[in-house]
């Protein structure tokens, strides 16, 4: 985990970790064996609790398996990025081409539209473009058959 929630944990996440129902974490917090503010917070209907809290509770030994699964599943995401990035031969080079063609399309039917639409705002703004005046106009409310 990485930013300012690093060692923070969910109810969730504990039970996946230590095998248990959330439920009893909640259970335990109702039994004040954990204390709110400084081991387990409520923040909307999410409950966390701190790793030292929980390494205290439920001992280190599945969270440190835990750890290492998590850390496995990371150099794995980043050696598939890696090869893809780094792959040298043609994969690479075609992977960049394609993206590189699609970017300049796509931006280029941007550009065109927005010059399109300019053109009109400064027709209309010039006079070049005169609106139409609506002098009568009524709904027919009757039901025609």
């Amino acid at each position: 985990m990485k930013g300012s929630f690093e060692g923070l944990y969910t109810f969730l996440e504990v039970a996946e970790i230590y095998g248990i129902d959330d439920s009893c974490l909640r259970k335990q917090v109702a039994r004040g064996k954990f204390v709110i503010g400084e081991d387990v917070k409520k923040m909307g209907r999410t409950w966390i609790i701190t790793e030292q809290a929980m390494i205290k509770s439920f001992g280190a030994l599945k969270f440190e398996e835990y750890k290492k699964k998590q850390q496995k599943k990371e150099q794995v995401k980043e050696e598939k990025l890696n090869g893809v990035y780094s792959n040298s031969g043609l994969n690479a080079q075609k992977i960049s081409k394609v993206s590189g063609q699609k970017r300049k399309r796509s931006s280029k039917k941007v550009h065109s539209m927005n010059e399109k639409e300019e053109k009109i705002r400064d027709s209309w703004v010039n006079g070049d473009i005169k609106g139409v005046e609506l002098k009568n106009f009524s709904f027919n409310t009757k039901d025609s058959e």
